[in-house]
């Protein structure tokens, strides 16, 4: 079961590495007919239907790529229940870190030089609300940093005790 699975998993990289190189082949030489001085228009009128492939299967690689990474995680869950208590451990780790990341932050709009530009009339999202989701997001990243250094000073302090 594995190694057909795993056969037909190599051929579908090899069809999808295949098709996203000759998109991107047909969209360079699409750009390459054009002159340094072209109108933007121009190229536009030419290479639009050529863009919304080349966007468009990007879009589709990215979704693909994001179900993957969620469905193959719970068939391992499902296959190994043993070693998915690993699994559960480590997505609510990440859930406290979310949370505790989104408790430190702040929805304060800080002002810099040229902080306008980023938010737009036709924007529906609350400046504050979306200041508060960046604020969690560097938290976040603060928090996972630090951990991380320390999870490798720990192993070395073991490591030299060993």
């Amino acid at each position: 079961m594995k190694d057909k699975l795993s056969k037909i998993l190599s051929i579908l990289q090899i069809l999808l590495v295949v098709i996203s190189g000759v998109i991107v082949v047909v969209f360079y030489v699409g750009t390459s007919q054009f002159s340094v001085d072209a109108e933007f228009a121009e190229q536009m009128n030419v290479l639009g239907g050529k863009l919304d492939i080349f966007l468009n299967w990007a879009i589709f690689l990215v979704l693909a790529a994001a179900l993957a990474a969620i469905l193959f995680p719970i068939f391992k869950m499902i296959s190994d229940p043993k070693n998915s208590k690993k699994t559960l451990i480590m997505v609510g780790a990440m859930v406290v870190v979310a949370l505790l990341a989104y408790m430190v932050s702040s929805d304060i709009i800080h002002q810099f030089h040229g902080y306008k530009k980023f938010f737009y009339d036709e924007i529906t999202m609350d400046a504050n609300l979306f200041s508060k989701y960046v604020d969690t997001g560097i938290w976040a990243m603060y928090i996972l940093g630090v951990l991380s250094l320390l999870s490798i000073l720990y192993y070395e302090v073991a490591k030299a005790f060993k």
